[in-house]
């Protein structure tokens, strides 16, 4: 049993309903469901009586929520003990992300901060990963994520997160019968408007890549530097561009593009801070609940 099964538990006994606790928690219904079944089947409890209104806790459940309120409680008063005899975190940390591939971990940790240290003044600057190392190299951030193509010998980082990059299209732009996989018309394809990240980003450089590999310029290029604006611009039929697997598939399963090709890269998202700060107390802390969500969001993925 893990206290963050505890917690799912305690979390969907006060929501009522799967869908309520898995937006709390960042998780999705299924893992969700997953974690209450398996500390079900260890308890050898049925904590649930499941309806078409949602979860309502069974007699057992009931008792075992009260125990569960008081083991987490314990939790919480060995962080604060923790924090004290530390002599407390406070002051200012600044963190950097992009707004895509980093922004369900960057919840998690802010969520996990405000628990540990609630007198730390958190401050959010946004950009490509490029930037965001540029800017810890250069002392303007504290720690961040960013991209191993942005790996410099100066950070100290951690591996938290693997993401794919696809090809996209509106539906609209592509002729009937089209091939998209799992070799589509370069050429051809070659005539379209191409909305391009910047040539730092994972997805710049993949495209250069891409280019070279098929022997390609596009005939015209537009650069747009976040991901949510590129996908606006693909799914109204601008151009053809790349994007991060997730948000790829998202869009494809809604109608609004075309995936074209297979997964073209995978790049791996790491969390970072100067190597000759990692060992100060409030950067510690950081890294560590960093790989502590990064490890628990990889044990749900095999789950």
């Amino acid at each position: 049993m893990e206290l963050y099964q505890l917690k799912i538990f305690v979390t969907v006994a006060k929501s009522g309903a799967v869908t309520k606790a898995s937006e709390q928690l960042y998780l999705s219904q299924p893992a969700v469901s997953a974690q209450i079944k398996a500390l079900e089947e260890e308890l050898g409890l049925t904590l649930f009586e499941r309806t078409v209104r949602g979860m309502t806790l069974t007699p057992h459940g009931v008792e075992i929520l009260s125990k569960a309120e008081q083991l987490l409680a314990l939790q919480r008063d060995l962080l604060d003990e923790a924090r004290r005899l530390r002599g407390g975190l406070t002051g200012r940390l600044r963190l950097g992300s992009n707004r895509g591939a980093s922004a369900v971990l960057l919840g998690k940790l802010l969520a996990q901060l405000s628990e540990t240290a609630p007198e730390l003044d958190v401050s959010l600057e946004f950009g490509s990963p490029a930037d965001i190392a540029t800017a810890l190299r250069e002392g303007r951030l504290d720690a961040g994520f960013y991209t191993e193509y942005d790996q410099h010998e100066l950070l100290h980082s951690e591996g938290v997160d693997r993401f794919g990059i696809q090809l996209a299209v509106a539906p609209q732009l592509l002729p009937a019968g089209f091939r998209t996989e799992p070799a589509p018309d370069w050429q051809w394809l070659a005539l379209l408007p191409w909305i391009s990240a910047p040539a730092g980003s994972c997805c710049g450089r993949a495209a250069e890549s891409l280019f070279r590999e098929q022997r390609f310029r596009p005939a015209k290029m537009i650069e747009a530097d976040q991901e949510h604006l590129v996908r606006a611009l693909i799914s109204s039929g601008v151009g053809i561009g790349l994007l991060h697997t997730p948000t790829a598939r998202d869009a494809a399963a809604k109608g609004e593009v075309r995936l074209i090709g297979p997964v073209l890269q995978q790049v791996q998202l790491l969390f970072g801070c100067l190597a000759r700060r990692q060992q100060e107390p409030l950067l510690l802390l950081v890294m560590q609940l960093m790989a502590q969500i990064a490890a628990d969001a990889a044990q749900r993925s095999e789950e």
